[in-house]
This record gives C-alpha cells, sequence and structure tokens, in this order.
C-alpha cells in the first residue's frame, strides 16, 4: 500500500550534515511519524538515536515512546521530538511533541495547530500534552522542524507542493528553509480508501523509510 506520506530533510547552508531527522514506520495497526531536532555539537547523533529509538518499537503509547528516547538521550545535549500516531483501524491520531517543532492538521479550510511542551527529551521537559482527533478524508498534517521561515504561507505552499511535486516536503524545504539552521518537513494526506486496503492487507512485516 502506497501512503500518502513524504519526509526530507536539508542541512544549513554550507553544512553537508543536517542535525533534523524525520522518519515513518507503518505496521498492520498503526502509522507512526516523528520529527526529531537535535541539540548541540553531537545533534545528528542525538536525531539518529531518538529515531533508532522510537522505530525499535512501534506498538508504545505516546508516553512510553517519548520516556525511552529520554533515557536513552541522556548522555547527550538531547532533542526537540514531535510524535505522531494514527491508529489504523479507528482513524484516529495522537500526536504530542517537546521543544519547537509545529504539527498542523489542515482540514478544508481550517486550521488544527498542536501545542508543544516546553524542554528537551533527553533533559527536563514539561509534562506531556497530548492531543487527538479523528481524522478524516483529505486531512493533512504537517510536521516541521524551527528551520521552517516564520513567515512561509503553509497553506498555500502545500497545496501547490502537493499538487505538483513528486515529493512535495523537499519542495518545500526548497522553497522556505532557513539558509542559516536545518531544517525537517514530514506531510502525510490522509486517504481513507488506502487505509481500508491497509487493514485488508494486514502484513505482517512492517516498514520503515527515515530520511536524513
Amino acid at each position: 500500500m502506497a501512503l500518502d506520506i513524504s519526509c526530507s530533510t536539508r542541512p544549513r547552508a554550507g553544512q553537508s550534515d543536517c542535525a533534523d531527522r524525520c522518519g515513518w514506520w507503518r505496521t498492520p495497526e498503526r502509522i507512526v511519524m516523528a520529527i526529531a531536532d537535535g541539540q548541540g555539537h553531537e545533534s545528528a547523533y542525538a536525531a539518529e538515536i531518538a529515531m533508532a529509538c522510537i522505530g525499535a518499537s512501534l506498538e508504545r503509547s505516546i508516553d512510553e515512546t517519548f520516556a525511552a528516547c529520554d533515557a536513552r538521550l541522556r548522555d547527550t545535549r538531547g532533542v526537540a521530538l514531535t510524535v505522531a500516531v494514527v491508529e489504523i483501524d479507528s482513524r484516529r491520531m495522537t500526536i504530542a511533541a517537546v521543544g519547537k517543532i509545529c504539527g498542523v492538521v489542515l482540514r478544508g479550510s481550517t486550521y488544527h495547530h498542536f501545542s508543544s511542551s516546553r524542554g528537551i527529551v533527553g533533559g527536563d521537559h514539561d509534562p506531556l500534552r497530548h492531543a487527538t482527533m479523528a481524522l478524516t478524508s483529505g486531512d493533512v498534517l504537517a510536521l516541521f522542524s524551527d528551520g521552517m521561515d516564520d513567515f512561509f504561507s503553509l497553506r498555500e505552499t502545500l497545496e501547490t507542493a502537493m499538487s505538483s511535486s513528486a515529493d512535495p516536503a523537499q519542495t518545500v524545504l526548497h522553497r522556505w528553509a532557513r539558509v542559516d539552521d536545518d531544517a525537517a518537513m514530514l506531510i502525510y494526506r490522509h486517504d481513507a480508501r488506502k487505509i481500508d486496503q491497509a487493514i485488508m492487507e494486514q502484513t505482517a512485516n512492517p516498514f520503515r523509510v527515515v530520511l536524513g
């Protein structure tokens, strides 16, 4: 089943390594999506640890996922992190974030912005603030790090990129990523027909895609 997910990263100008990471994984029961923004001189290493930790146990709850990442990252300067989980059977999404990573769902003419807890995963952070919502066909989830320009037009940019590009996340980064920071973008378009197909397939072999 081909899900409508695009994720990409871009390093700051003059650098070859990007400290932001984004990834997604699918099991028969759920779709897990995440962005990690590493902090400090070992930032790319910390972001890689976060991605590996999430992918190692995809059946965890959001709280368990953040707790596992927090424990693994205690010897680093940590990451800003957002994790979104779509339950395939119920079509419900749960999302939580720590640090400066944005999460937005576009539904028709409306926006749903998700709050982020202050702090760092791997250091001190405020209690998680979960958000759960039922997804409908056509909803678009956008996750992006603080390497994006503060003034970019989210709706117009996403609509243009998704209609004209095979890799909309990369297209958005090329147009709107700041030159002085690393950036990551993940875009998921919810398609009820493809979710129904996933339920019918019930494949026993999860797969993952991680970029950056």
